[in-house]
This record gives C-alpha cells, structure tokens and sequence, in this order.
C-alpha cells in the first residue's frame, strides 16, 4: 500500500490555496517556493490528478482541488489538535483562530483577548474577517476557524453559547427624531443596507422582502463606516443591528415590525475540550461576570425598551 500525504505536503496545499501563489504561501511558511512548489507537485503525482490550474497571474483550483482542500484543511487541523491533547499542562502555544463580526469584535473581543494574552501570552489569536459572504459554520466545520462569533442559527451541528440579544434598527441623521410611521414611510426614501451575501443578513433580507413596498431604493454598502458616514451626511438612512451603531451620533429608531437576533459563539463540540478552546472559553466566562459585559446587555435592553 502506498504512503499517505505527508503534513509537509497537506500545508503547502492548503497556504498556496490560500494565498494564490507559490511565491506568497512559500513566505508564509518560511520555505523557498521551489521547495513549496515541489511538495505539492509530489501531492499532485501521488494521486494522478491536478490540484491547481497555473498560470502567470497565481494559482486557482481545480473542481477537485475543492473538494480536496476542505480535508486538507481538517487533516491539518486533527494532527495539530493531537498535539494540542499531548501537551496539555504545558504553556499554551500556537494559533487560535477566531472568526467575528466587525460589532462584536470592537463591543466584545477585545477585553477578552486581553485577558487570554495576561494567561496566556504565548498563545496567538488571529480574528477573520465575519463579514466575508462566506459562512461562519462553514469557516469552523472546515477548520479555517476554532470558533466563531455570530447570529446563532436555528439549526447546527455545532455547540452554541448564547451571549447578548440584538435588535435590528433604522438610523438616520442626527436631530430626526421622528420614526417611521409604518414601513410605507421608510419606502419613500432610499434605504442602505450591507450586502446580501454577507451570511449575518439572510434574516435582514428575508425580513425586508416581507414587508417593504416593491419599488423601495435599497442601497448595499460593503463597509459600515461608509453607511454610518452617508446616514450622518443626510444621503440615506440605515438599517443595522443596533449593537453597530452604539455610541455614535446618530438617530436611531426601531423598525415598524421588529427583529431580533441572538448573537453567540459557536465552536465544534468535539474540540471545545481542547486546552487553547477551553482557555478561550474561560476567558470569555470570565468577561461574562464583568461589571462592562453587563453594562453592554444593559445598554441594549435599554434602547430596546425604550422603543
């Protein structure tokens, strides 16, 4: 029987994916890119099949390059949790990844990674992007994520936490401060949003097609900044989760029919024993039971009741 891939092998599949070149995963690695290139044309010859179309502008995938690269990135991921079991009780080292939306990386992370780094300084985190339209679920079921913060769905296979409670608004310049009547009122004027494919709005837009007039001018903006600066210009108004626009100076009303989502961290529940997930995790209980976390809830319920 021939010999499996080698993890040599797997990662410099995996980082030329990702990177779109030999040349940028090869530094990535800290290797020279003929020798990236040559281990992942050993991978290549081992099975008889092309894993990358190549070009003079990078790299892309083929079809099976993937579907292969999803258990790539898993092989990578139980061969480092291995070592992760075996030295336990050691100083933690090595990568946490952790995928967040842009609202709950500045309200929540930030606290919590500072007290991760005072236990744990040799411990890395690197945060993802959350607002890419590719799915948090599917950044942890493949392994591009340890966790992740987002709307809770429904339905997972993966462990959920629940954290906070938020409410979807309308903003709208500073001084307007009479709501919408009704959604026939926010139909007369054009509408921003965030776009579609980011998977935190599937709700948002589900919402909308219920209840907004046909014919509404609905505007997507990648970058909530730029939305929060056009609002403030008096260009349009904005619907965002409220938790986005705290503490910012603008008007904010509820929606004529409400919406809310519930926010959590979802992580595999077969790793959440694993020593740099449970660190994580207690760090995040430990902020839970802090005097700022609950000023965080109080705010939101707050505004919510208000309205």
């Amino acid at each position: 029987m021939s010999a499996g891939p080698t993890l040599i092998q797997l990662r410099a599949f995996v980082s030329a994916a990702e990177a779109g070149s030999f040349g940028r995963a090869a530094f990535m690695l800290a290797m020279s890119p003929s020798s990236l290139s040559e281990s992942v044309q050993a991978l290549e010859r081992l099975y008889g099949q092309s894993l990358f179309r190549r070009s003079s502008v990078g790299l892309t995938l083929t079809d099976l390059g993937k579907r292969a690269l999803v258990h790539a990135r898993l092989s990578l991921q139980h061969s480092e949790d291995f070592g992760l079991v075996l030295n336990e009780g050691r100083a933690l080292n090595g990568l946490l990844k952790v995928a967040a939306y842009r609202s709950l990386g500045i309200h929540l992370l930030p606290p919590v990674l500072a007290l991760l780094r005072q236990q744990h300084p040799d411990l890395q985190v690197h945060l993802l992007d959350g607002t890419s339209g590719q799915s948090k679920e599917h950044l942890v079921q493949d392994g591009r994520a340890d966790l992740a913060f987002q709307e809770l769905p429904q339905e997972t296979p993966l462990r959920t936490v629940p954290l906070l409670q938020d409410d979807y608004v309308i903003v709208a310049p500073p001084g307007e401060g009479l709501p919408p009547k009704g959604w026939a009122d926010l139909c007369a004027q054009p509408v921003l949003v965030s776009p579609s494919q980011h998977d935190c709005n599937e709700r948002l837009y589900a919402h909308l097609h219920r209840h907004l007039i046909p014919g509404t001018r609905v505007q997507e903006i990648e970058e909530d900044e730029v939305m929060v600066s056009m609002v403030r210009h008096g260009l349009r108004v904005a619907i965002m989760p409220r938790l986005a626009v705290l503490n910012i100076d603008l008007t904010v009303h509820p929606l004529p029919t409400p919406l809310t989502r519930q926010l959590g961290l979802i992580l595999k529940a077969g790793r959440a024993g694993l020593p740099h997930v449970q660190a994580f995790v207690r760090a995040l209980t430990h902020h839970q039971q802090t005097e700022a976390f609950a000023q965080l809830q109080q705010l939101l319920h707050r505004a919510q009741a208000v309205h």
